[in-house]
């Protein structure tokens, strides 16, 4: 279903400031209403793994919003899990499991998915996707670990580090999307919105 519409507003699912700040830089005025949702992984694939918790994000949001079918703006949900070692790293609960998680990430590889899905108004499907990114972490020293925790940033952030913030310093190379990592693929989003004609021309580039 296309829609004409320069509504700046758009709903986001998340309490993710991340999520908030990427939709603001194209010029959004976001509406923040997270579901709260405990995540668990449920299939193996990775990339399958963020797409169906966007998609039981998008039905909760459905279910504790009575009136979402009269919405007259976007709703979007995420979910992003980061694998290293064939292990899925969600988000700590303890500043000891984040350090475990940083010592793992420690010199190597590691891969970051993140999954969404857009909710039109008028309409009761919705658009899903995801995409990844490769993250290649410098060997971290005992003290690097230590300093980092002491930001708070690992505390709600999938694989203990934010690379919007001090994480960034932790990261050698990056093949990929910034944006995927930080939380949200806007690009691939940004595509899907125009293609439903909310696009908003007064946005600055992202880039």
């Amino acid at each position: 279903m296309m829609h004409t519409s320069y509504r700046k507003e758009i709903i986001l699912a998340s309490a993710s400031i991340a999520r908030k700040s990427i939709l603001e830089q194209i010029g959004f005025t976001v509406i923040v209403k997270p579901t709260n949702t405990l995540e668990k992984n449920c299939v193996e694939h990775p990339g399958e793994n963020v797409l169906s918790l966007s998609q039981q994000k998008m039905d909760i949001f459905k279910k504790m919003t009575p009136n979402w079918k009269s919405l007259l703006v976007p709703v979007i949900t995420a979910d992003t899990i980061v694998v290293c070692q064939e292990s899925i790293l969600g988000k700590p609960e303890t500043k000891v499991s984040a350090k475990c998680m940083l010592q793992l990430l420690s010199g190597n590889n590691h891969s970051v998915y993140t999954g969404f899905s857009i909710l039109f108004p008028g309409s009761n499907e919705y658009l899903s996707g995801y995409d990844s990114a490769e993250i290649t972490f410098f060997p971290l020293s005992s003290n690097d670990i230590d300093d980092y925790l002491e930001t708070d940033e690992w505390m709600r952030a999938a694989g203990s580090y934010k690379i919007q913030g001090a994480g960034l310093r932790l990261i050698s190379s990056i093949k990929g999307s910034y944006f995927t990592v930080a939380g949200l693929p806007i690009h691939q989003i940004s595509g899907i919105l125009r293609e439903q004609g909310f696009k908003n021309p007064e946005s600055p580039p992202l880039w």
